[in-house]
């Protein structure tokens, strides 16, 4: 099985890997943009985003009260007909 995820890692490096090598990791616990894959149960994943919302959270202004009839700007619903 080994070889058969190296081989594919090599493959996708060929196609992919062009400017920039693939970083790849054979981690049970891995981060990657704000997630945590965690593969330490057998045959399966826990995918995980709290220590990124905690984050996001501590870093928001603290005066964001306020009432908004929709959270999307106004300009969204503009159509350009050409």
């Amino acid at each position: 099985m080994k070889k058969v995820i190296e081989g594919i890692i090599l493959d996708r490096s060929r196609v992919f890997g062009q400017e920039r090598p693939l970083m790849t990791t054979h981690a049970k616990v891995v981060e990657y943009l704000g997630m945590t894959s965690d593969y330490t149960t057998k045959e399966k994943v826990k995918i995980s985003m709290q220590e990124y919302v905690d984050k996001m959270l501590m870093e928001l202004p603290s005066d964001m009260n306020g009432v908004c009839k929709t959270p999307t700007a106004l300009h969204l619903f503009n159509i350009d007909k050409g």
